[in-house]
C-alpha cells in the first residue's frame, strides 16, 4: 500500500485529488491548519489520516512526511484573497509561509528518504513569452508576478533535490483549472451562469486558458510511483475559452433569455501539451466545458 503526504487536500484540487485516489490501494496523510474545513472530504475519510499544523512549523512537517512513499504538495497561504493578491499583500508573510515552508517540506521529505515529491505549479511561472520560442515546458521562465516567481522559485528547489537524487521529483503547470467548488460560489464562472440562469443582463469580457479539474487529477495519478515521470515538467492546458462563448453557452443550455454583451477576445498564445499526452493525460475540450455548465446551472 503506497502511502502519500498531501499538502492543500482541504482545497478545490484536493477535493478531486481524494476523489480520484480513493480508489487506489493507498493511505493519505493530509496536513491540515486548525481553520480548515474538512466537511467536503466525509466521504474519503477512512483513507484519510489528518495531521494539524502549520507548514511553517519543522517539527509539523517531520510528523507530516514520515513514512510516507510520495510527497504532493499544493498548499498555498492565501488568506482568502485570490493567488496573485496574496503574493502582492505582505511579501515578508508569503514568503515565510509559501517559499520558505516548500523549502522546509523538501528537505523534510528528503530527510524521511520519501521515494517521490510532486509539486503543483502553475503556467504563470512563464510570465514573458518570447513570440518565436515555442511555448512548451523548456521555454524560459521569466515570471512577471510575485505568484509566478514562488512558483518558480520551488521548481528550481525541486530540480536541485531531484538532480542530486534525493527523490524523483515531478513538475505540474496546469493554467485555470475549472470545475464544481465545493465552495460553490467559487467555481470558474459562477457569478456568469447565475445571472444568465436568472434572466440578468451581463457584459463579458476577458478569457483564458483552461483545463478540467478532473484532467489535472488523473495527471496526479498518472504521475505517482511512475518512473517515467522522474524529472519531468508538464503543462496541462486544454484549449482557450473566451468568456463571451462560455456565456453564450449557459444561455443556450438553460434557454435564457438574457441579453449578452462584450467583445470576444482571442488568445495570443497556444500552450504545448504534448507532453502531458505522452503522459497518459486526456483532456475533456469543450465538450468538458459544457458537461460543466450544466451541471453548474442545475446547481445556482
Amino acid at each position: 500500500m503506497v502511502k502519500i503526504a498531501i499538502t492543500g487536500l482541504t482545497g478545490f484540487l484536493g477535493h478531486y485529488i481524494a476523489k480520484k485516489l480513493f480508489t487506489r490501494d493507498v493511505l493519505i496523510q493530509a496536513l491540515v491548519r486548525d481553520t480548515s474545513n474538512t466537511l467536503h472530504l466525509k466521504d474519503y475519510e477512512k483513507k484519510i489520516t489528518f495531521v494539524q499544523g502549520d507548514m511553517t512549523d519543522k517539527g509539523t512537517l517531520k510528523k507530516f512526511v514520515q513514512g510516507a512513499d510520495v510527497v504532493i504538495h499544493m498548499a498555498y497561504e492565501r488568506n482568502g484573497a485570490s493567488f496573485h493578491e496574496a503574493a502582492n499583500k505582505n511579501l515578508k508573510r508569503f514568503v515565510e509561509a509559501n517559499l520558505l515552508a516548500s523549502i522546509e517540506l523538501l528537505d523534510a521529505a528528503k530527510q524521511a528518504g520519501i521515494k517521490q515529491f510532486i509539486f503543483i505549479s502553475s503556467c504563470a511561472v512563464y510570465g514573458h513569452i518570447f513570440p518565436h520560442i515555442k511555448l512548451n515546458e523548456l521555454h524560459p521562465l521569466m515570471p512577471d508576478s510575485n505568484y509566478g516567481a514562488y512558483k518558480a522559485s520551488v521548481e528550481a528547489f525541486c530540480h536541485s533535490y531531484f538532480i542530486s537524487k534525493a527523490f524523483d521529483a515531478t513538475i505540474f503547470r496546469p493554467v485555470g483549472i475549472y470545475g464544481i467548488n465545493p465552495h460553490l460560489a467559487h467555481s470558474a464562472w459562477y457569478n456568469i451562469v447565475k445571472d444568465i440562469k436568472h434572466g440578468v443582463n451581463v457584459e463579458v469580457s476577458g478569457g483564458g486558458k483552461v483545463v478540467q479539474v478532473e484532467d489535472v487529477a488523473q495527471a496526479i495519478d498518472l504521475a505517482i510511483g511512475n518512473k517515467g515521470a522522474a524529472g519531468k515538467i508538464y503543462n496541462l492546458s486544454d484549449f482557450y475559452v473566451d468568456n463571451m462563448s462560455v456565456a453564450h453557452m449557459a444561455k443556450d443550455i438553460c434557454a435564457s433569455k438574457s441579453n449578452i454583451s462584450g467583445t470576444p477576445r482571442q488568445s495570443v498564445h497556444t500552450i504545448d501539451n504534448a507532453q502531458s499526452k505522452s503522459l497518459g493525460v486526456y483532456y475533456a475540450g469543450m465538450q468538458g466545458v459544457k458537461h460543466y455548465l450544466q451541471e453548474l446551472i442545475n446547481r445556482v
